[in-house]
Parts: C-alpha cells; structure tokens; sequence
C-alpha cells in the first residue's frame, strides 16, 4: 500500500463528513438527492439524528427504504494518479488495479494520495425493499392523491367526501364484493415484516441423513452421535426394576475397571456415579434440584447421565418424577411416606428469584443419617420464605402449621394415620392430613408470592375442615388438590424426559390404557353405575378405525 501524503500546513484540521451509501449506480447525482427528500431534507436529518429513507419512485403509497446508522470513523482519500498511467480502459478498473499499474510503470510520477476527511457517520441502505403496490391504474387513489393530497381549494376535499358519502359505509357489502378483483383500496403501509434478506440456500441438512426404517418407509435421522441416558421411566403399579438397563452395565463394568485419566469425560463420570451412590445409600429417594445443589461442581453436569446408573423414576403417583434407587418399592413399604411428593402450579412461582445467601441446612429426611449432607433452605418449603422450587418431599417439609397437624393427626389417629395399601393420589397417608398439607401449602404459596400477610383464621379452617366427609357424600374422586389434577409437570424436575435422547420404558401396555383401566375401577370402588356405562363405550370408537374415512 502507498504512503499516504501528508495534508497541507493550512489543512492539519481535518473535517468531519457523513457519508451515504446508496444501494444504486449513481449517474444522476441531483436525481439521486431528490430521491433522499432533497439537500435541505439530508442535512436536517443529519443534524437531528434522524434516518433517511430511499423512494425509487414519486408515489405517496410507495413503500421507501430505511436506512441504518453506523457511527465507526473512515478515512476520506484523495487519490491523483497521472493521466500517463491510466489504460484506455481505466473507468472499468478499481482504484487498487490502477494504483498498482501506475506504480510498475517506472516512467509515470508516483500517485498522490491524501486524506481529506473523516466520515464520522454513514447511512447504510442494508434493508430490502417492501413489496411494491402500482397505483397508478388504481382510479380511486388516483383521484384521492389529486383531491386530498394536492388539494387547491377546501370545496374540493369538501366534494369528494360528498361523493362517497363521507365514507360511512362505503363499501357494497353484497355478493360481488368478495369476488377475485380490485377493489380500489389504498395500499397497507407495510405489506412485509422482514427487513433484511436472508439466504436460505434450500439445501439439506449437513448433520441428518435419509434411512428407510423397517417398514420401507424413509425417515430422517441425525448423523450426530447424541449420548443415550436409558433412563428407567415406569407407570405407577408396574414393577420397579433392580438394576439399570443392561445397555449401560456393561459400560459400567468397563468403567471401574480402566484406568482413566483424573481429567477425562469417563473419569469424572464415574465420580459422579459413586458420588450419587453415596446420596442414595443415605436417603432412597431424591429430587434432582437437591442433587444438584450437593453434587460438587466439577461433575454436576453428568448428573442427568449418571442418574440412570443408580435410579428410576416414577411417571406417575405420590413419587413421580422423584429419583428412586434401584430396588426400592416405594407401593410396599409405608415407611417411605415421608419422601411423597407434592407439586403446585403456583403463577408466579417459578418467575421468583433464588434468594441470595440462602443459608444450608440438613433436611429432616436426613436427621438420623450418619453423613452430614446439607441443602440450600430455598429448595425446602418453611411457609415463610418463597422457595425456588415447586415440588416438595413431605418429611422435608418445616412448616409450623404442617408439622403441627401431622403432629396432631399422628396422635389422634394412631396406626389408621397410614394406610393398609398405598393410593394413587395420597400414598400412604390418609386422606385427611393430604388435604391438610396440600391446602396450607397451596394458601401460603400463593400469599407469599404476592407478598401477603398470612390469615391465621384462613390456616385454621384449612386446618379443621373434613375432607373424608366430603368426598364421601359427593359421591366422586376430589382430585382438587391431588396429583390427578396436576397433570402438568414440573419443568425442571422432568428435565430429564424432556432432554433424553432415548428413554427405556418398563410398561408393561400403553399409558393410555393404563390409565383407561384405573379410571374405570376408581369409579366402581366408588359403588356408582358409572363405570359399568364407560366401560360399554371402551373401544366404541377409536381414531385410527376412521382415520381414512369419508366425512
């Protein structure tokens, strides 16, 4: 590249310019500015920050291009180059080409290059343009562009309002209205929302290809070689399995017996892995969000990928979506009634900021555990602070009120305070406590996330209502507060089905059907005739039997 020269001793002040980059061949510089609004209209925009916009044509519908601002400083150069130097075809050639002929041509003077300005500010016309309505075969805005626009005299706009009655119900609206044809009708102001063009090129995607499954039929596939979690997902009343899918034990074996590098993918892996397992071995039953507060940072992230390696999870009942450890018969055993789980969609909850600071304390599930393992107050629900999550454990629970009326149940209903059989909706304890537990939860959450004082009077009726009495005259299953109800899953505690790749399922039909058969026999426990008429519609009508048929 030519030195630059340096500028005059009268001109060491350089000026500051703006620069417009027009989208056209400029052959007509006057034709150009007008095309801007005009020299007095560039320089009020430039002088009051405001954008230019390009009109290719004088039509007050048309739509123009707005310009964007860019404030990066530019050189302006002056560059001389000799007439000797220039090649008859020069006007064709670039700055750069001529520069390079006239410096190997060692009988022509040397070019002369100065810098002249700074651009401080340049518009930029990056925007494509709007679709474009012609009007000029348009009678109707032709005529209002005469009468409204270029009005001379008020009886002219008087008249024409006149003709169209004012434009009060101006348009015939009669069968020919909605005919294919013009109506007349001014052009929108904008007819696309996209401002800038983008290339979709149409071309396949680099990471899938086109396989034929079993069946024949083509089915595209990622080439990609995403990690399979295997994660156990069973229906509730199934049975739990004892050990993880065998597409991963093999890998497990190989784990413990490789050396690995302290470093390594697998290494941290099988950290993680023995990590959990001592969590498990100390409590049965997690949720994740406590896991990942516990976990130590180096290997939280393989959490989602070992989890399948020491657990299963529930779909559905008093555990879902709770991890569970392999062997665990939660439906067996009513001593693990205090790891049920109860969820609540509570707007706003979610949206509310972890508090910071939040002080760890050992979960009441874990009192009696010889390891010390401690959590975050804000994963556990005490009625006084919001929590940051939506699904509790109830032995985890240190809410007052809640305690106090386990407290009191416990001791005025003695071995009928859990059941001879485990529920779908209530687990192990009896419906009364649930109902409890569930209402006082639901009222504070609700208090708390609108910042409200909570009614001691409103605790109290939760607290002595009888909700056995009043599911029994109603004659039907009160899911209000139960897990019925709560279809929608927490999102963060089903991350996992929602990322995993591939997910081992253990049911044994689908869960359509399961839950087809659970509803009818809930309704004939209930002594009701109701059941017997649904189960005479089972099967009545299926989707696919009319799938293909003519409506």
């Amino acid at each position: 590249m030519p030195e630059l020269e340096r500028p005059d001793e009268h001109s060491m002040d350089i000026p500051r310019v703006a620069a417009i980059d027009l989208p056209l061949n400029v052959k007509n510089v006057d034709k150009a500015i007008n095309m801007l609004g005009g020299e007095s209209f560039i320089r009020a925009s430039m002088r009051d920050n405001q954008p230019l916009e390009l009109r290719l044509r004088k039509d007050p519908f048309h739509h123009p291009v707005q310009a964007l601002t860019s404030t990066n400083e530019r050189i302006l150069l002056k560059v001389r180059i000799p007439k000797k130097s220039l090649p008859e075809n020069a006007s064709s050639l670039s700055i750069r080409d001529l520069i390079k002929l006239n410096r190997e041509d060692n009988t022509t003077p040397r070019e002369r290059i100065q810098p002249v300005a700074i651009i401080d500010k340049t518009y930029l016309f990056k925007a494509i343009s709007d679709f474009q309505v012609s009007t000029k075969n348009n009678q109707f805005v032709q005529e209002f562009n005469k009468v409204m626009l270029n009005y001379k005299k008020f009886d002219d706009i008087k008249d024409f309002a006149d003709t169209h009655n004012s434009f009060d119900n101006y348009a015939d609206i009669n069968e020919d209205y909605f005919k294919n044809q013009d109506h007349q009708l001014i052009p929108p102001p904008i007819l696309s929302p996209i401002r800038f063009p983008f290339d979709y090129k149409y071309q396949k995607n680099p990471s899938t290809s086109t396989v034929k499954d079993a069946r024949g039929e083509l089915k595209v596939v990622s080439k990609k070689d995403r990690q399979k979690l295997h994660t156990l997902l069973i229906d509730y009343n199934t049975p739990i399995p004892t050990e993880p899918a065998d597409a991963i034990k093999e890998k497990w074996a190989k784990l413990k017996l490789a050396k690995l590098n302290s470093d390594s993918t697998d290494y941290l892996l099988l950290k993680c892995i023995n990590r959990l397992k001592e969590l498990f071995d100390a409590k049965p039953i997690w949720n994740r969000k406590q896991l990942l507060d516990i976990v130590e940072v180096d290997i939280r992230r393989f959490i989602k990928h070992a989890l399948p390696y020491v657990t299963f999870i529930y779909r559905s009942g008093p555990w879902r979506f709770c991890n569970i450890k392999y062997g665990v018969d939660v439906t067996r055993d009513s001593k693990y009634w205090p790891y049920q789980t109860e969820y609540f969609r509570v707007t706003g909850l979610k949206d509310a900021a972890i508090p910071e600071g939040s002080k760890k304390i050992t979960p009441p599930t874990l009192k009696d555990s010889a390891a010390k393992i401690e959590v975050s107050e804000h994963l556990l629900f005490n009625g006084v602070s919001l929590p940051s999550v939506t699904t509790f454990q109830i032995g985890d629970i240190l809410d007052e009120d809640i305690l106090a009326a386990i407290e009191y149940n416990q001791g005025l209903m003695g071995d009928s305070f859990l059941r001879d059989t485990c529920d779908f909706q209530d687990g192990w304890v009896n419906r009364q406590t649930m109902e409890v537990i569930r209402g006082i939860m639901r009222y504070k959450l609700q208090r708390m996330v609108k910042d409200e004082v909570i009614d001691r009077a409103k605790i109290d009726k939760i607290t002595h209502t009888d909700y056995t009495a009043e599911k029994e005259g109603s004659g039907e299953i009160d899911d209000k507060n139960g897990h019925e109800e709560e279809a929608e899953v927490e999102e963060d505690d089903d991350e996992e089905e929602e990322e995993e790749v591939d997910v081992t399922h253990m049911d044994i039909q689908d869960e359509e059907d399961t839950n087809e058969s659970e509803i009818i026999n809930k309704l004939g426990d209930l002594g009701t005739d109701t059941s017997n008429r649904l189960s005479k519609l089972v099967g009545f009508i299926k989707q696919d039997s009319i799938e293909n048929q003519d409506v």
